[in-house]
């Protein structure tokens, strides 16, 4: 299993999604956390310009403005996937493996830069 993850800056542009689909592919990723997202919300057919078509299931936990975004992805032939939470800061699934039924969980965290909000993190 290879899980990746990476405080990718900004996904607002497209060429900077396809640069980042390209690497999950070139790594052959089965699990993706993504930092840093600066993304509000995300659409299927977005995801989908950022996960390509191995990494076919997302959950996000939103920007706030221009700031933070996390992003997990996974391959739905290989686990099932549940939120368990989405926090201001963090996002937190469970996993099954659906080889052996094997169950995992795991935490995004994205700790943000502004003073202010570093006190609430």
């Amino acid at each position: 299993m290879n899980i990746i993850t990476w405080n990718v800056r900004g996904l607002g542009r497209p060429a900077k999604r396809f640069l980042v689909r390209d690497f999950l592919n070139l790594h052959f990723a089965d699990v993706c956390c993504l930092q840093e997202s600066k993304l509000e919300s995300i659409s299927q057919t977005l995801w989908r310009e950022i996960g390509g078509s191995k990494l076919d299931q997302f959950a996000y936990a939103p920007a706030r403005g221009t700031a933070g975004g996390t992003i997990m992805g996974w391959n739905g032939g290989l686990f099932s996937g549940s939120i368990v939470k989405v926090g201001a800061f963090s996002l937190t699934l469970d996993f099954q493996s659906r080889g052996d039924n094997r169950l995992w969980r795991c935490t995004a965290v994205y700790g943000p830069n502004a003073r202010a909000l570093k006190e609430a993190f």
